[in-house]
């Protein structure tokens, strides 16, 4: 069993279709996922679900991206964000300003996908073993959900 199961995870991504290869990916691995396209859409998820990792990915818009970071960060500081950026889009001044609004990593698109589940395995873990996941012994991946 993957240490996944349970996590919450949160999809932000404007490529439908890259999106819905992540989400499907995550949901083998038995996280739940929640999936957004738009900001609005991504703010609300992120500020009414209980979530463990949130993946951003804002093609093109990294100074909303970065908005969207400072907003989760700000209002629920225990989860750990990846951010997903397009090696065109890539600029290492916004990288650096993600690290510092508390981004947990940032993966270059294209990627490996067992490179993502690897980050968000890590993610999770420093997460929980934080205590930041008050429902820590329900992740256990022997236990029925």
């Amino acid at each position: 069993m993957t240490a996944l199961v349970g996590a919450k995870v949160l999809v932000i991504e404007t490529d439908e279709a890259f999106r819905k290869h992540i989400a499907e990916r995550l949901r083998l691995e038995r996280c739940k996922v929640y999936e957004a396209c738009r900001e609005s859409e991504a703010r609300g998820i992120a500020l009414r679900k209980e979530l463990d990792v949130v993946l951003l990915g804002f093609k093109g818009d990294r100074q909303l991206a970065l908005a969207l970071l400072r907003t989760i960060k700000e209002t629920r500081p225990t989860v750990e964000v990846i951010l997903l950026s397009s090696s065109e889009d890539h600029s290492l001044a916004a990288s650096i300003e993600g690290m510092k609004l508390g981004a947990f990593d940032e993966l270059l698109v294209p990627f490996d996908v067992e490179t993502l589940v690897r980050r968000i395995q890590e993610a999770c873990r420093g997460r929980w073993e934080r205590g930041a996941g008050s429902r820590r012994a329900s992740r256990d991946p022997g236990r029925k959900e």
